[in-house]
Order: C-alpha cells, then structure tokens, then sequence
C-alpha cells in the first residue's frame, strides 16, 4: 500500500512537473515570435514582421501581455506594405483600446508614414486626429514641423503658420526651418516686414542663405526699398541664383537707371534657361531699348508677342521705333499696326498711328497712307499733329491709284484752292486713263471731262482732250471723238508724248466721219514724221485709201506701192487696192496682175472673191463679153457663197444678153429672183426678164416672178419703217429688253419686208446684250443662213462666242477660225485670236496660248487691257511648263504695258514664282511693289498679303507672319480671305504652342509651386 501511494505521488508530481516544463515552453516560445517580429518591424522588413505578428496572434492566449501591441504593430504594417484594410485595422485597434499607449500614438505614426511617402494630404488628415499631450517634447515638435510642412506643401500656408511660428519661439532643431517657412509664408501673404524678421534669423543658418537671398531681395523690391535691392544684391557673395539678377535689374528699371538695368537682365538671361513672363521680358526689351542694344531689345520684344494687352500696345510700339532705327520700315509697319489698334494707351495709340502714317508716305504706300490719316483725322482731330496730317492727305491723295477715294474727297471739300484744283485735275485724268485701260470707255470719258473743267495745267489738259477722243473713237463716236481731238491740238505742242498719236487719231476721226481730204492732211503729217511712228504703215495705207476716195488716183496708186515696199500686213487688200486704181486710170493690164495677185496668193483673203468679180468685171467692161462670162464663171464655181453672187450673175446675164444667148441670161436672171428676190439686183434682173420675153415675143412666168418681188419689196414702206426706226432706237439706247420684243414683233408683221434680215440680226444681238443667250444664238443661226448678209461677219463672231460659252468648244473654235477668215481689220483678228486664246487655254494647249498671245500683242491693235491680258495668258502658259524665265519675261511686260488688274496679277505671279523658287526676301519685296502699284485692286491686294505672311513664315519671322494675318483679318472686307488668314493664323499658333511646350520641358528639369528649403540638415 505504502508502496503504491509513493509511486502515485512519484506519477502526481512528475505530471505536475511535465505540464509546467510543458507551459513555460509554449510562453518562452511565444516571446521569442513576438521579439523577432519586433525587430523585424524596428528594421522595416514589415512584410517578414507582419507574418510572424500574425503566427504570434493565431497561437498565443488572450491575456497574453503582447497580444495587443503585435496587433498593433500588424495593422500598422498593413499601412507600410500599402495594404487596403491597413487604416481600417488601426481604426479597429484605437477602439479596441482606447487607452493603449500605443493607441494614443497610432494616429500620429500614420501620419508620420504619410509624410514621408509625401502624401501631405493624407499626413494632413491624421495628424490632425494626434492627441498632442501624449507626445514626448521631442515627438511635439517634430509633429509641429511635420504638420506645418505638410499644410505648407498644399499651399494652405494660413493653417501652417500658427505651427511654424510655435517652434520658431524655442531652440530645437526646426527652428531655422520654421523661420524660413514663417519668412515664405508670411513673403506670400504680402506680410512683407514680418517676413523679413523671419528670413533674417533663417539666414543665420547657412543652409538658407541662398533660398533667402531671393525672397528678402523680393522683399525690398516689393517695399519701393530699390537701393537696398541694389546694395543687398551686390553684398552677396559666391553663387548667387539667377532670379536675383532679374530682381536687381527690375529694382535698376524701377529708377530708371537703363545700363544698370540691362547689364543685369543680361546676366540673368546667361544665367537662366525658363521661359519668362511677358511682363518681365518687355522690361528686359524696353531698357535694351533705353541703352541702344536693338538687337537685343527686337529679339526680348518680339517675344512679348500679340495678346490683347497693354503689353502688346507698349512692346509692338517700341518694336515700331527699333525697326525704324534698323531701316526695317516694313516690319515697323506691322509693329505699328498692332499698337495703334489697342486702347490701352491712347498717348501710345495716337503717337504709333502717326508714325504709321509716315512710314506709308515715306514707303509711296499711298493708298494705306490715305486710309490710315483719314482714320487719323478723324479720330484725333485735335491732335498737334492734324494740321500736317491734312498736308500729308492731300500729298497721298496726289500720288494715289485709289481714284474713287481721292475724288470723292476733294468733291466733298466746300471750296477747291489752286492746289486742289489742280490735284482734281490730275487725279480726275488718271482715273480716266484708268478707265480706260480697263476697256471702260463711257467711265473714262465722264472721269476726263471732269479732268477738263480744272485746266490748271494747259498740258495736261490736252493730255485728257486726247484720251477722251480715243475713248469716243474706240466706242465709235467719230464725231465726239473729232471735238475731244481738235480740244487737245489746241492745247499741245509738237514735243508731247502723245501728239503724233494725237495726228493719228484726228486723221481717223476724219476718215471715220468720211471727211476724207481733212483725214488726208493728218494722215499725211503723222507719215511725214517717218517710220518710228507706232502705226506708220497703218497710216500709209489709210493715207492711200484718202487719195483713193478723193480720186488722187495718181497718188493713191504711188502710196499703195510705198505702203507695199515698207510692210508685209494686209497685202491682199493693198494688192486689190491697187487693181481698183489701175482700172480706174485705165491702166487694165496692170489692174489684171494686181488681182491676180490677190488670187493666186491668198485664196484665203476676205478679197479673194472681190478679186475674182473685179477681174471679171473689168473684162465685161471691155466688151469682151465671151472671156467676161468665163470669168464670172469661174468666180461662182470658186466662191458659191460670197455676196457678190448676185452681182455676178447680174453681169453674166447681161453678157449672155449681148451674146444673145437669151436662154442662157434668163437662167441667170431667174436665179437672182429665186434665190436673192431682196438684193438690190433684183429689179435689174425683173427688168432683164422683161425684155427678153418681149425680144422672144413670150410672156413667159415674168407675171409669177413679178408677183414674187412685189411681196417681197412692198411698196408702202412708211408704217413698217416707223416701227423698224422705234424697235432700233431701243437697240441703240441699249435698252435691249425692249428692242428685242420690237423687233420680234416687226418680223412677225413684216416678214417678207427687205429689212426683215437686218431685224433678225438686231433682234440676236438684243438678246446677246441682255444676256439671253439661249435665245440670241438660235437667231445669229438663222441670220447665217442667209449668205448675202451684211451680218454675216459680226454674227460668225456671235456665234463663236455663244457656243464657247455653252461649253461648245469644237463648235466654237469652228466659228472662230471662220472670223479669221472673213476679218477686214485688226480688231476683227484680235476678235478671232481672243476667243482661240480662250479656247487654248481651256485645253491647256499651251503651244496655242502662247501663239495667240504673241499675235494680239504683235498684230492686235487692240487697248492696253487686251495687251496685258495677253501677256499674262503667255506668261502662265510658261508657268504651268515651268519655264520661269520665259514666264517672268512675260509677266514683266504685261507691268511694263499698263498698271491695270492684270498687270497686279502678273506682279503676283512674279512674286509666287519667287517665293516657289524659294528666294523669299525677293517676294517679299515684290509683293509690296504690288501693293504700292496696285493698290485698287483688291483681290491681288488680299492674295499679296497672304503670300507675305508665308515669306515670312518660311523665313522663321513667325511675329512678322502673324502681324501681317493680323492685319488681314482686322482691315480685308472679303471674307473668303478673312477666314484663309484665321486658317493660316491658327496653325502658326499651334506650332508655336508646340515648340514653347517642347521648350519647357527642355529648359524645366524640375519646376516647383514654392520654393522649398533645404532639409538635410533636420532629422525627424
């Protein structure tokens, strides 16, 4: 018994000891875990920690002492390894244990964790949850500076101070710091005095002093303190930041003090490779400006840009003045433009405005000139400078293109002196001369007669006299033309420019108005002054055609032969000439070998039938009636449809008749009757009918042809003839509208009356001028059908005309050539050549363009206008080969001809080929040559603008472009070419954005909100 009641107490007791060795096992176990967790955690491996934290909390007991802190320490582990229930478990842990040590500091150690990852924000929220009585004096101001940093970082420098300013009062390690904080926040609230304190104790620590440096110079600056700025700045040693430069140069600007000034804006631009502001870079421009470094002052000023600011108006017009100072003038032009028309300043406004104006006078850009100072005038009317501003209006006025203006100008001043008058004078006959260059006849001619009434010149009065005489001859008033003729030869002298012209055009006059022994005299003093005058050998042989109708046979025939020795134009009708006054003086032989000429050499010719029934003729005339009937023949198997059909047949039927071959000249004479029952030779031919019957004792069907022509030449011609005269006197009164109805009409009620084809042509040509084309060329058709028409020639040209501008081009060409043929006169070529130049250059024949050209400029006769049109079609024709040269030679005359709108197109294109060849300075030039030339004409005008501003984007001159689009957008009044320049304006723009952003990113390694201090020095 004894023995088992010791073996039970040996079991009890070594159970008891097993279970203790076994409990202080599991708890030197859980220890160790908790420990290597800790300095797990203390050595920031908080991923390993955690785990550990989490075996140590899954094993060990509730009560354990340690239980609560490793759940701490894993929560906030959580929150370092950036998990997403991190902030949610020390929620959990503060109100699991309120009064846990740890608890009272978990808030502030997220916020110390926030801080350091820089997410003051964060920082921001639990910092604010920290209860401050808790924390060590230590931990207190590392809380203060850690929180106050953290409000200063986002910018709410309000709720930061009051920390700042706490440590600022006691040593500690953030003191510098908080001084320095204080000294910015305090420097950005305009607290400038207090900042100054602050910084000025930053400043003893010498990890500030080169962040201070900036903000205290600011300071002194920003007080009006600029000497001290200046003495501060200059006491600094070593390194210094390059924005003191900047703040020492605005503290010299400031006193005006210029040399000062840029030498130390030049040392922060050395030194500084940001973009600057636009304020600071007009200051840097504007004392470049005061010390005459105009290079650099362009370069700082032309950087300020175009805004709609103050800035803008101050540095465009100090731009103006550089680029005055440089001989830039049209660069000063943009440069002004852009000041004057902003209102910032209207001292500045008013001074570039003037400026402007001068520099147009001084350029001969008159017509901008004249706009500008009207707008000048009229906005500052009381300005010191409106007394020379009216002096230079009326000198701009002078040597203006913009007639309209300067005329309507002077006519609205209430009283004309000498020298209005005579500036009327001159601008009043300029604008005719204009008028007509542009083939703008009845304008010239008002423009001229205003012109006249002021004749303080008695040249140039003359001068207009001349004009106004071509104008009326081109536009067929012989008679007007004569008076305006014979005005100017009393007022010119042989010495004129235009006096041999003058002789020229008097002698037409005469001619035209068939005063032929008057035409005579004229013709022969313009021939007498030999063959350098332009039209001489027209002269001569208008001089022949004078001896001709004045029966100076003698003379005639000599001067034909002298015409014929001295030029090669119009040789058929020289040659039919000569055969006409040969036969005349009997001199037959010679009369037959003349038209025989015409008939060999130019079967072609317009004289070739005329040729043929003269050469018969002049045999019937010698009573060999056998060859006679032979050759008239021969005249209408080679011409069927010439107009002198009737004729023919006439003198055959007559020679048939003196052959007595009567059947043969009834044949002839019925031919007349059927076919040309109107022509003049039909009454001969009734009356030939008649006698042959009477000879053959027949009446034959003389009664049936008889009735024929009574119809169709109705005796009582009185009330068709009033209605004929109405019906012409609308078409000649050029009211078409109703002269096209007349003489519908008239058709209708007469339309077997002789003149029913006449009406039938004016009835087309009504049509033609209204503009009713669909309806003119069907009638030109029918007028065509008739091949004894008188129309024949001006309706072939209709024709041409119509179809061309139906889009008929082969049609068209047809007709064309046909006038080609039938023209008697150089302007019936040039006719022809115009609508085959038309026709070429619509197939892009340029071969053609350039051939029809070449003989309108050579051959035409024809006003400037065509001329220059010409020029221009053979210049582009070179063009579109790329043929420049050629091209430029052909543009070039077209100038030289006229200063009309295609004399500005052929600038243009001068200045395209330029710019194309990449020689942009020279289009540059070209371009404004155009617009000082060419001011009136404002497409040409608009396109030269545009054209300028790719000049001078290609160039790099992106200020020079924009200016210029500017300038289009805010003066041009077509708004096709408003919107081209916004187009243009917009993607300059962009493309600036674009280098300034690649620019930024270049120049900023780093760019920061505030300045931050240095903190190397402070240890949390």
């Amino acid at each position: 018994m004894f023995k088992e009641i010791i073996l039970l107490t040996i079991y009890f007791v070594s159970f008891q000891l097993t279970a203790f060795a076994q409990k202080t096992y599991v708890d030197y176990g859980a220890s160790d875990q908790y420990n290597r967790a800790l300095n797990l955690f203390n050595d920031q491996q908080y991923n390993a920690a955690q785990t550990i934290f989490n075996t140590y909390l899954q094993n060990v007991d509730e009560r354990a002492a340690n239980k609560s802190s490793a759940e701490y320490y894993s929560a906030l582990a959580a929150i370092y390894l950036f998990q997403s229930d991190g902030e949610n478990r020390i929620k959990q842990f503060v109100d699991a244990y309120p009064n846990h040590p740890k608890a009272l500091e978990a808030y502030f150690q997220l916020g110390n964790f926030y801080y350091r990852e820089k997410n003051y924000a964060k920082a921001i929220q639990y910092y604010e949850k920290t209860n401050e009585k808790v924390l060590s004096k230590k931990e207190l101001k590392n809380f203060q500076f850690k929180i106050g940093y953290s409000y200063f970082s986002r910018k709410a420098f309000q709720e930061a101070l009051p920390y700042f300013n706490q440590l600022k009062r006691v040593d500690n390690q953030y003191q510098s710091a908080a001084y320095y904080y204080a000294g910015f926040i305090n420097y950005e609230l305009a607290d400038y005095a207090q900042a100054l304190v602050d910084l000025e104790k930053a400043e003893e620590n010498d990890a500030y002093k080169a962040s201070v440096a900036e903000m205290k110079a600011n300071i002194f600056y920003q007080q009006g303190r600029f000497y001290e700025v200046i003495n501060y700045v200059e006491s600094l040693d070593g390194r210094v930041p390059s924005n003191i430069y900047l703040i020492a140069g605005d503290a010299f600007y400031a006193l005006k003090e210029y040399d000062k000034a840029a030498e130390y804006f030049d040392n922060y631009r050395q030194g500084s490779n940001k973009s600057n502001d636009r304020a600071v870079l007009y200051r840097m421009g504007y004392a470049a400006f005061k010390v005459n470094q105009n290079k650099e002052a362009i370069e700082l000023l032309e950087k300020v840009g175009i805004e709609k600011d103050s800035l803008t108006q101050f540095s465009t017009y100090y731009l103006g003045r550089l680029y005055q100072q440089e001989n830039n003038s049209r660069y000063a032009i943009n440069a002004y433009q852009q000041s004057k028309s902003l209102s910032f300043s209207e001292t500045i406004a008013e001074e570039s405005h003037w400026q402007l104006c001068l520099l147009l006078i001084d350029n001969a850009d008159y017509s901008n000139a004249i706009k500008e100072l009207s707008a000048f005038i009229e906005k500052y009317s009381n300005s010191s400078y409106a007394t020379e501003a009216n002096e230079l209006l009326s000198q701009a006025y002078l040597n203006t293109n913009a007639y309209d203006l300067a005329i309507g100008f002077i006519e609205s001043l209430p009283e004309l002196t000498p020298k209005l008058k005579s500036a009327y004078q001159k601008v009043t006959f300029y604008q005719g001369a204009d008028y007509f260059n542009q083939a703008n006849f009845y304008q010239s001619v008002q423009s001229l007669k205003k012109s006249v009434a002021y004749p303080q010149s008695k040249e140039l009065a003359g001068k207009a006299y001349f004009w106004m005489g071509e104008a009326y001859s081109t536009g067929k008033k012989y008679n007007e033309a004569l008076k305006a003729y014979l005005s100017s030869l009393d007022r010119s002298i042989e010495g004129n420019e235009w006096y041999q012209n003058l002789l020229y055009g008097t002698a037409y006059a005469y001619y035209n108005t068939k005063q032929f022994q008057n035409a005579l005299l004229y013709f022969k003093k313009y021939t007498n002054a030999g063959k350098k005058n332009t039209y001489f050998s027209d002269a001569q042989l208008r001089l022949a055609d004078c001896y001709y109708v004045t029966k100076r046979y003698g003379e005639a025939s000599t001067t034909y032969q002298n015409y014929l020795r001295n030029s090669s134009d119009q040789m058929d009708y020289v040659y039919f000439q000569l055969g006409v006054v040969n036969a005349l003086q009997n001199k037959n032989k010679e009369a037959f070998s003349n038209y025989e000429e015409v008939i060999s050499r130019y079967k072609n010719s317009a004289y070739y039938d005329n040729a043929l029934f003269q050469k018969a003729l002049l045999t019937f005339e010698s009573s060999n009636y056998e060859l006679a009937v032979s050759r008239f023949k021969e005249m209408l198997n080679q011409v069927p449809q010439s107009n002198l059909v009737p004729y023919a047949l006439s003198k055959r039927a007559i020679a048939y008749y003196n052959l007595k071959q009567y059947e043969l000249a009834l044949v002839d004479y019925k031919n007349i009757l059927r076919n040309h029952i109107t022509h003049p030779t039909a009454n001969g031919a009734l009356l030939g009918l008649q006698e042959i019957y009477g000879i053959k004792n027949e009446e034959g069907d003389f009664d049936k042809f008889l009735a024929a022509y009574k119809q169709a030449n109705p005796n009582d011609k009185e009330v068709s003839s009033i209605e004929y005269d109405a019906a012409k006197s609308l078409y000649f009164n050029q009211n078409y509208g109703k002269a096209s109805v007349a003489f519908k009409n008239y058709m209708e009620n007469y339309p077997d009356n002789a003149l029913a084809e006449e009406a039938k042509y004016y009835l087309a040509d009504s049509y033609y001028r209204a503009k009713e084309y669909n309806n003119a060329l069907p009638v030109f058709y029918e007028v065509l059908e008739d091949q004894d028409t008188p129309f024949k020639k001006r309706a072939v040209q209709k024709v041409a005309e119509l179809e061309l501008l139906a889009d008929n081009y082969e049609k068209s060409s047809n007709y064309f050539n046909q006038l080609l043929k039938l023209a008697e006169n150089a302007r019936d070529q040039y006719n022809a050549w115009s609508g085959l130049l038309q026709l070429a250059k619509i197939r892009n024949d340029y071969a053609d363009i350039i051939k029809y050209a070449d003989l309108i400029i050579n051959k035409g006769n024809v006003n400037t206008k065509a001329i220059t049109e010409a020029y221009v079609s053979k210049g582009m024709a070179y063009f579109n080969q790329g043929k420049y040269e050629q091209a430029k030679t052909a543009f070039s005359a077209a100038i030289e001809t006229a200063k009309d709108e295609n004399a500005a197109e052929a600038k243009y294109m001068i200045a395209l080929m330029q710019y194309t060849s990449e020689d942009y300075q020279t289009s540059i030039n070209t371009l404004f040559e155009l617009n000082n030339q060419f001011a009136s004409f404002d497409q040409w005008l608009g396109k030269s603008f545009l054209l300028i501003a790719d000049n001078y984007y290609t160039l790099g001159e992106l200020f020079q472009a924009k200016a210029t689009l500017n300038s289009i957008i805010e003066n041009a009044s077509s708004a096709i070419l408003i919107d081209e320049a916004k187009l243009k304006l917009t993607l300059i723009t962009q493309e600036e954005q674009k280098l300034d952003s690649i620019q930024n990113a270049s120049d900023s390694v780093m760019v920061t909100d505030t300045v931050k201090a240095p903190l190397d020095s402070i240890q949390d």
